[in-house]
């Protein structure tokens, strides 16, 4: 069950990011949001990777760890 409770917890994550995502674009688009301040965090781009990275890293540590197994599930 734990594997099952872990897969949602990614599957709310990734409707989060798709949620802030598009109540950005609808800001820009409605000039509530300046334009200039995506260049700016263009530049922060390389973040992305390393937070995939570090996630992956700590998913597959947990799993060697045996810590979030429920019913033999990872």
């Amino acid at each position: 069950m734990a594997g099952f409770r872990y897969r949602r917890h990614d599957a709310w994550f990734g409707a989060a990011i798709l949620i802030a995502v598009g109540v950005i674009g609808l800001g820009v688009n409605f000039d509530l949001i300046p334009r200039d301040i995506f260049s700016q965090l263009w530049k922060l781009w390389p973040v992305i990777p390393l937070i995939l990275g570090i996630n992956l890293l700590l998913r597959r540590q947990r799993a060697l760890d045996g810590r979030g197994r429920g019913d033999g599930m990872v």
